[in-house]
Order: C-alpha cells, then sequence, then structure tokens
C-alpha cells in the first residue's frame, strides 16, 4: 500500500468515518478552515488571463438510465445541476458576476449545517452570500462570434467541493477558448440548488449500508469499506461525465434557435479534467469513454489507483497526472511498516508512475511542481481566499502564484492536445519536474 496516497486520502478516510457518526461535512473542510478574523478588504478571484469575456448558463439534467444512489427515495434517478461557462464577446467594463449561485437558498437552508457554511470559500461564505466576493462570468450573455466551435472540458471537482470552488481555474480556461461543462455531483456536494429551489444538501445517512464497516472493524477491515466507497463514487462520477457528454451532444445537434450552442461544440476535441476525486475519477471515465480525447488529474489518487484502475481498460488518451509536493511525516506509521524513508518510499512511488505512464499507448506528462508554499488545494480558489481573509499580502502572493501556477500546466496540456499547439510551461522549471511520455510504436 503506498504511503503518498494514504497520506492524500486522510481527508477523505476522515469524511467517511465521521459520516458514519453522523458528524457534519465541516471535518471535510478542516483543510481549508478558518477562524474568524479581521478583514481590511474583499477577497477577489483571479483576473481571468486570456482574451474572451466569461458567459455562464445552467443545466438540469436528469439521466433516466441511473438511479440516483445516495437519494432517499429509491425510484430516483440521478439529476445533476450543470454548470457550462462559456467564451463571450470580451468587455472593457467591470464584470461582478454571482460566485455561488443560490446561496442565499443554501444559507437559508436548515439541511446545511452551519459549521459547513462557516469554513467554505477559505471561510468567507458571509461574503459569499452578500454578493461581496464576486465572479467574472455573465449569466447567459451571448456565446463569441469566433470561432466557430470551441474545444470542450468536462470537468469534476474534488471531494464534496462545488465547482464554483474552482472559478478561477475555470474562468480562465474559459477566457482562452475553452468551453468547460463543470458538474454538481449531487448528493456529494456540501449544497447542490436545484431550479425548482430545493437544496440538497450532502448527509452521511445517505451511505449505503454494504459501505459501512461494522462495530469493531480492523483498521484493515476499516481501509477496505473506505476503498469500496471511494471505487464507487469514482464509477458514479465517470459515469456522470459520459452523460454529460452525451446531453452536449444533443445540444450541438439542436435546432439553432433552440440553444446558442448549437453547432458551437467542437465535440472531436474533449477532455475530461479533475482535481483530487474528480481526477481519479477523469482518468476512469477516459478509460471507459472514447470519446474523451484527452485526460487530466490534478493531484487525485486513492491507494495508487488514480492511474491504474482495476476492471478498466488501458487508456488510449493522453493523460497528464499534476502532483503537489508530498508531505511525509517521517514518523508516519505505514513508513515505519515498510522501514522506508519518506525519501525511498517518494523514488518508488514515482518510478511506479513512470512504469504506469509507460503503458500508456498515447503516453503523456508527470508533472511534479516544486514552488513553494504548493499544496493538495492549491488548484481551487480556497487556498486564495483563505489567504485573502488571513489579510497578508505575503500569503495572497504566494497562493495566487501557486494558482497560476496549477493554472497554467492545465491549459498548456490540453493547448497541446485540444488545439495541437506546444507549450514551454511543459518542460522542467524552477517551478516544475516534467517528465514526458511519447506515444509507443
Amino acid at each position: 500500500m503506498n504511503v503518498l496516497s494514504r497520506m492524500k486520502m486522510q481527508l477523505d478516510k476522515a469524511i467517511f468515518f465521521s459520516a458514519i457518526i453522523l458528524s457534519v461535512l465541516v471535518l471535510t473542510l478542516s483543510a481549508t478552515a478558518q477562524n474568524d478574523s479581521t478583514q481590511t478588504g474583499t477577497p477577489k478571484l483571479l483576473q481571468p488571463s486570456g482574451p474572451f469575456g466569461i458567459g455562464r448558463v445552467a443545466f438540469d439534467w436528469t439521466d433516466p438510465s441511473r438511479p440516483a444512489d445516495m437519494a432517499e427515495g429509491p425510484a430516483t434517478k440521478s439529476e445533476l445541476m450543470v454548470y457550462v461557462w462559456y467564451p463571450s464577446e470580451a468587455t472593457t467594463r467591470e464584470v461582478k458576476g454571482s460566485l455561488f449561485p443560490g446561496a442565499k437558498q443554501v444559507d437559508a437552508d436548515t439541511g446545511v449545517a452551519g459549521g459547513i457554511k462557516k469554513n467554505v470559500f477559505g471561510g468567507n461564505w458571509a461574503l459569499v452570500v452578500s454578493g461581496e466576493i464576486t465572479s467574472h462570468a455573465q449569466e447567459n450573455v451571448p456565446i463569441a462570434a469566433n470561432p466557430r466551435i470551441f474545444p470542450i472540458i468536462i470537468f469534476s471537482p474534488g471531494a464534496f467541493m462545488s465547482c464554483f470552488q474552482y472559478s478561477s481555474a475555470i474562468e480562465d480556461l474559459v477566457s482562452h477558448g475553452y468551453i468547460v461543462a463543470a458538474i454538481e455531483h449531487t448528493y456529494e456536494v456540501f449544497a447542490v440548488i436545484f431550479p425548482s429551489g430545493e437544496v440538497v444538501a450532502y448527509s452521511p445517512k445517505r451511505i449505503q449500508k454494504r459501505f459501512l464497516p461494522e462495530p469493531g472493524a480492523t483498521p484493515e477491515e476499516l481501509d477496505t469499506k473506505l476503498m469500496d466507497w471511494s471505487r464507487h463514487r469514482v464509477d458514479v462520477r465517470a459515469a456522470d461525465q459520459s452523460f454529460v457528454l452525451d446531453k452536449l451532444n444533443q445540444l450541438n445537434a439542436s435546432p439553432e434557435k433552440s440553444s446558442q450552442f448549437s453547432g458551437r461544440l467542437d465535440l472531436a476535441h474533449v477532455a475530461a479534467v479533475g482535481h483530487s476525486r474528480g481526477g481519479w475519477a477523469s482518468i476512469v471515465a477516459c478509460r471507459r469513454d472514447a470519446r474523451f480525447k484527452a485526460c487530466v488529474n490534478e493531484d487525485g489518487q486513492a491507494e495508487g489507483e488514480g492511474l491504474q484502475y482495476p476492471g478498466t481498460p488501458t487508456p488510449t488518451q493522453p493523460i497528464l497526472y499534476v502532483e503537489t509536493p508530498p508531505v511525509l511525516p517521517k514518523d508516519w506509521v505505514v513508513l515505519k511498516k515498510l522501514n522506508l524513508t519518506s525519501d525511498e518510499w517518494l523514488q518508488g512511488w514515482h518510478q511506479t508512475v513512470n512504469r504506469e505512464f509507460g503503458s500508456f499507448p498515447s503516453g503523456g506528462y508527470f508533472v511534479e511542481l516544486k514552488l513553494a508554499g504548493l499544496e493538495h488545494y492549491s488548484f481551487t480558489d480556497e487556498i486564495i481566499l483563505r489567504a485573502a481573509k488571513d489579510s497578508t499580502d505575503d500569503k495572497e502572493a504566494t497562493a495566487a502564484q501557486g494558482l497560476r501556477l496549477t493554472e497554467g500546466v492545465t491549459r498548456a496540456f490540453l493547448d497541446e492536445y485540444l488545439k495541437n499547439e506546444k507549450q514551454t510551461k511543459l518542460q522542467d522549471g524552477s517551478e516544475t519536474t516534467v517528465k514526458r511520455f511519447g506515444p509507443k510504436n
């Protein structure tokens, strides 16, 4: 069992077992939690760096072929809120769009634990509800006139997180000419708001009994149950991504008068992208669905199965795996069992990754991020908003630099494989170590 994976799974593990004792989801967000502090300015998202403006529209899509496995009613079908960010014409005026549509409904809903509300968005929930923290997205504005079609990204966020916690990264991709369909994975997100006004909050009571350990279970049995649950949710997320691609195909084929996306989607150039659990799911989606032409896993794996996954074929698409600097305590119990130092284990893990990538027909990139201050949440706005809440310029600058780095690496890979544009960011540098794997002959 690999140690790095175990460490990166500790957050999921804490969530899972706190769910068993019916704790609230606030434990999920402990890594980004903030105590109240004096805040002198309103936090801001990073400015998109590309030439396009940002449009956004919401879709409520139901898959009649799949049951919603965490719903209270057994006959409930899988229903998803999908937010599509898309390029619009650039504007010189300042855009102050909603960061989290429906925040007021969530705030008023008693089914969403108060501790969760306090801790999401870097501890700035009140400013999100009031609309003081804004996005750069305009709702339902016309799509940009040129080019005629745009490549597609289907995005899956990390476990229990909302796609709106990734607004900076999504907006930056869109500003460079991508359409991003981001999924709110119902029942797993801390709260999902549907057009009817219904708020569906995460509840540990919805975890199926077969995934819960028996009283007195051994640590090994707990690990097994945890992994069964994680694999199950990854399977659901991967199916969600393929379903969303089905719906985008329908939008593209719809009559022009009924949708501005009619004929505007480049369905020959589609990527599955995700962070943490969403990254793991994106690789699985690519393994199962050849319509995806590239796959991105941002710091997501579980027990070494973020690249290899049991019961699925070898991916034929190019893959990007991005890893933030691991923190391996010298007294970590598993290291003691293996009689390895942190450096020894990490070297072994990288050898494993290199071997796995070498077996992938289309190759790809394994990128280690070396920038000081990076962490697992450096792909999200959480680290930016947290630093802003601390009101220290150095933390904000470090957080912004880290997020720009993670955005740049992902976009460079997508530009190469969806736009056929070679990128210097996919080379070794002071902030990255890049290993490229070419297609197998």
